[in-house]
């Protein structure tokens, strides 16, 4: 089978073209244009030749992916992380159409990026799901679902690489998994569509949200949105990881307020229902920093990130 490979995430998309090259069955690789000059480096390291490298435009983009699903003789496209909708009349051009390689559980979680919701919202599951494209953005008809378990404190990063490597593995099990379904499996299309978080969704609130929420929004924005959000002393900080503390105490504390604070231990936290959590990295206009560094730069007892 050739294969011919949309992407946008050299993060995700990369091991599955080494794979495919290494198999002997990639013809070609598509990347949008505003990426050009950050994966046409990235994907060459792979071994794929230049010439087999090619920068789209949405503009003329079915003209473009007929000339070259023609001129490659593909068998099939596979968008990993690709941001535009595929044309109507190119979508059953290749012999086994158009498919694409959503990283997330599907129905569930449609949208740009399941990686995140799925990690913030505390699912036990996360996955691939390989379905065919239509005219409509995540609804094709599933032909394939690969799970795989969401570890207790893995971030984004983490996770899409545990997803990357799996779908180098489903790409060399393509032709079997088109053989073992004569019969797909036909999506629910009133699930939600999730767009992709926006400033206040990437927001703590230490008044609403349980230490366990604030851990799971800290570790889904981890590293692609550069922590969860939120300030103290009138200045913005992303924080990029935390870890549950325990805080030997009956005093009431207000949420978001510094209840520990020295040079070994660095910053603890209060949240709702009495929890509390340690500050081990964040980011701010200074750089990277651990919570002793934060401690050291004069935050104390009695501080209070809102």
């Amino acid at each position: 089978m050739k294969i011919f490979i949309l992407c946008n995430s050299e993060s995700l998309a990369l091991p599955s073209i080494y794979q495919l090259l290494h198999n002997n069955q990639l013809v070609g690789v598509g990347i949008p244009q505003k990426q050009a000059k950050r994966l046409t480096k990235v994907v060459q390291k792979t071994g794929l030749n230049y010439a087999n490298i090619h920068v789209l435009q949405k503009e003329n983009l079915s003209v473009q992916l007929n000339y070259l699903l023609t001129s490659t003789a593909a068998d099939c496209l596979i968008a990993l992380t690709f941001p535009w909708q595929i044309p109507t009349d190119i979508l059953n051009q290749p012999t086994f159409g158009c498919i694409n390689f959503h990283f997330g559980l599907l129905p569930k979680y449609k949208g740009a990026d399941p990686v995140f919701w799925q990690l913030k919202n505390q699912e036990v599951l996360g996955g691939i799901t390989i379905h065919k494209m239509t005219e409509k953005i995540d609804e094709g008809n599933i032909l394939h679902v690969a799970e795989v378990q969401i570890i207790p404190g893995e971030t984004y990063g983490i996770h899409c690489s545990r997803l990357a490597m799996l779908a180098a593995e489903l790409v060399s099990q393509l032709q079997e998994i088109f053989q073992n379904n004569a019969i797909t499996q036909v999506q629910h299309h009133s699930a939600e569509y999730f767009l992709a978080p926006s400033i206040q969704q990437l927001s703590i609130n230490w008044q609403t949200q349980t230490a366990d929420e604030i851990e799971c929004l800290v570790n889904a924005s981890n590293p692609k949105y550069d922590g969860a959000i939120t300030s103290i002393k009138q200045q913005e900080i992303r924080i990029l990881e935390v870890a549950p503390a325990d805080v030997n105490t009956t005093d009431i504390f207000a949420a978001g307020a510094i209840v520990y604070a020295d040079a070994t231990y660095g910053l603890i936290v209060a949240c709702i229902n009495k929890q509390f959590l340690k500050i081990n990295i964040v980011h701010n206009n200074e750089g990277y920093l651990s919570g002793i560094k934060l401690f050291n730069m004069g935050l104390k007892v009695g501080d209070c990130f809102i």
